[in-house]
C-alpha cells in the first residue's frame, strides 16, 4: 500500500472523505458540516476537531491542505 501525495486546495474544495496532509498533520474531512460553516475533519491518530491553527469557520474553510490518496499494490 502507497501514499500518493495530491495537490495543493482549500480544506473547502477537498472532496469530502478525504484524506489530507497539513503540516505533519493527517486529517480526514467529513461529509458533515454545521450550519455556521464549520467543517468537520478530524485529526488521524487521535481523532481530535482540526481546525489547522484557527479559531473560527470561515478562516477554517480556508486553511490550505495537500490531498492525500492510497494506492493499493
Amino acid at each position: 500500500m502507497k501514499i500518493k501525495i495530491g495537490e495543493f486546495t482549500t480544506l473547502r474544495e477537498l472532496p469530502k472523505g478525504s484524506l489530507f496532509l497539513h503540516g505533519e498533520t493527517i486529517g480526514l474531512k467529513t461529509e458533515y458540516s454545521d450550519n455556521n460553516g464549520r467543517i468537520d475533519a478530524y485529526i488521524v491518530g487521535s481523532g481530535e476537531f482540526f481546525w489547522g491553527g484557527t479559531d473560527n469557520p470561515e478562516d477554517q474553510s480556508a486553511v490550505q491542505v495537500v490531498s492525500l490518496k492510497i494506492k493499493g499494490r
